[in-house]
This record gives structure tokens, C-alpha cells and sequence, in this order.
């Protein structure tokens, strides 16, 4: 009888043993997930006041600044300004035009949608022609219009077809790369006298417009974080991005040539291997 009663009671603290494994498993996972969700949210809430006081720094230096093009109040790899923190690193802030890309349809007014869209069918048949993918041509936000300073070939390429034709579009935009690479940014004349010179029609100049700007709103801020205690001021110890709108001023009362900059756009990590404005250094 006792034999017996020990080997009924042995399954049972077997099981019992296994209700609690099973019991510690959950209460760990589930502190675990919340260890997780705390961490997420910090790192929201740190990115977040990250971007503002930058967005701030932005707006004081463009309220600096009363050049004609934030092109041409920059320095060096598109450099604006360096921030000396509390520990002693530099954050090192650059801009670049960030409407050289190609605006996802989703993201177009109704009044853009369908240029939007033809364009980036066309687009899709010129980067599977080319081997590459229109994922490094995409932007997510932003004017429909693409800068034409800051535009590659191959898109400059799916532009000029949609507007004046396969035929006139090689021309076209040879003639655009060989007056950028001269003058280093072209206007608004510029574009109309080229397609003039190639023959382009008077209405196909003027759709040109349409589609391409030499005024972007959209720019990309690259921050490197360098140096700090115990670190070298060479070393890059963190890389971020985003893109920012920052348009030239139409008020007579704004203070400086351009208006103060909105909030991200968009934000994410660049890590200390990218290759960005600043390079990488040891």
C-alpha cells in the first residue's frame, strides 16, 4: 500500500513541478517584455528630446543665416554647425538636400497622385534596365517635386522621358548634368533655358517645372557625435539622421531668409560605420 501511495504521489509532484517551471517561465517572460517595452519607451522618449533641442539648434543657425540657398550658408560635406554637450562631445550637424529622390505615390496630394505614379512605373523599368533598386530612390515624404541640383542621372533620366519624350530626354539630361557640374546649382532659368537649347517645346519647358525644383523643402540632417570624456575628438561614437522641412521665407517680418524648420520627418540610427557627410574617421 505505501509503494503504492509513493508511486501515485511521484507523478504528482512531477506535475506540480512542472505547473511551477511552467508558472517562473511566464512570470519571467512576461518581465522580460516589460524590461523591453521600458527600454523602448526611454529610448523614444531620449530620441524625441534628440531631435527637438537639434530642431532648435537648426532653427537659431538659420536665423543666422541670409544667403540666397542654405547651399551656400553651408561649409565643407554640406557642414552647418558643431554643439559642444555637457560631456564634452561635439555633435556635428550637416544638411544635404534631401529632394533628390523619387516621392512614393502614398504619400502624394490628390492633385500629384497620378505624376506620382507614372513616374514611378518609369522609374521601375529604367532601375530594372540598370541592375539597381528604386528602393534607393524612394522618399516617403515631402513635395512631389524633385530637386534638380541634387537628383542622379538615372532619375533625372525618368523625369525628362515623362515630360519631353525618349527622344529628347538623353539630350536633355546630359545637358543638366554638364551645366550643374559648371555652375554647381542651377535656377529656375536655368532649366527653362537648357530645355530651349534642346529643343523642347514652350509648354514641355514649363511642365518641366512641374517636376523638378531648385528650391527643395526637404532636407536630410546628418548628426555625428564625436568625441568626450576619455575619447578622442576624431571618433565618431554615433551617427543619427532624419529628414527636416525648411523653406525660404515669404514673411517680411520673419527674422533671417528662411523659416524656422519643422519638426523630423523622420528619424533613425545611422551607426559609426556609415559613410556620411563627415566620412568615417578612426
Amino acid at each position: 500500500m505505501t509503494c503504492s501511495r509513493r508511486g501515485y504521489a511521484l507523478p504528482l509532484v512531477l506535475l506540480l513541478a512542472l505547473v511551477v517551471a511552467m508558472m517562473l517561465g511566464l512570470a519571467i517572460e512576461r518581465n522580460t517584455a516589460k524590461s523591453h517595452n521600458v527600454a523602448r519607451q526611454l529610448d523614444t522618449y531620449r530620441q524625441h528630446h534628440v531631435a527637438k533641442g537639434l530642431q532648435e539648434a537648426i532653427s537659431a543657425w538659420l536665423s543666422k543665416q541670409n544667403a540666397r540657398t542654405i547651399t551656400e550658408a553651408l561649409g565643407e560635406d554640406g557642414h552647418a554647425i558643431n554643439l559642444i554637450l555637457p560631456d564634452r562631445s561635439i555633435a556635428a550637424v550637416y544638411l544635404t538636400d534631401g529632394q533628390g529622390t523619387l516621392l512614393d505615390p502614398q504619400a502624394a496630394s490628390p492633385s500629384d497622385y497620378q505624376r506620382a505614379v507614372s513616374l514611378r512605373d518609369r522609374m521601375e523599368i529604367l532601375c530594372r534596365n540598370e541592375g539597381v533598386s528604386i528602393e534607393d530612390y524612394r522618399r516617403p515624404l515631402g513635395p512631389f517635386e524633385i530637386s534638380v541640383n541634387s537628383a542622379d542621372a538615372l532619375l533625372l533620366q525618368a523625369v525628362a522621358e515623362e515630360v519631353v519624350g525618349i527622344d529628347l530626354a538623353p539630350e536633355l539630361v546630359s545637358k543638366i548634368l554638364e551645366e550643374r557640374q559648371e555652375q554647381g546649382q542651377l535656377q529656375r532659368q536655368d532649366i527653362l533655358s537648357i530645355s530651349a537649347e534642346v529643343g523642347v517645346a514652350t509648354q514641355q519647358r514649363n511642365g518641366l517645372l512641374q517636376y523638378l525644383t531648385v528650391t527643395p523643402e526637404i532636407w536630410y540632417v546628418t548628426i555625428e557625435l564625436r568625441g568626450g570624456v576619455g575619447v578622442s575628438s576624431r571618433r565618431v561614437t554615433a551617427r543619427y539622421g532624419g529628414l527636416v522641412p525648411v523653406q525660404a521665407s515669404t514673411s517680411r517680418s520673419s527674422v533671417g531668409a528662411w523659416e524656422q524648420p519643422g519638426a523630423f520627418l523622420t528619424w533613425e540610427e545611422l551607426g559609426v560605420e556609415y559613410d556620411g557627410p563627415g566620412g568615417s574617421n578612426p
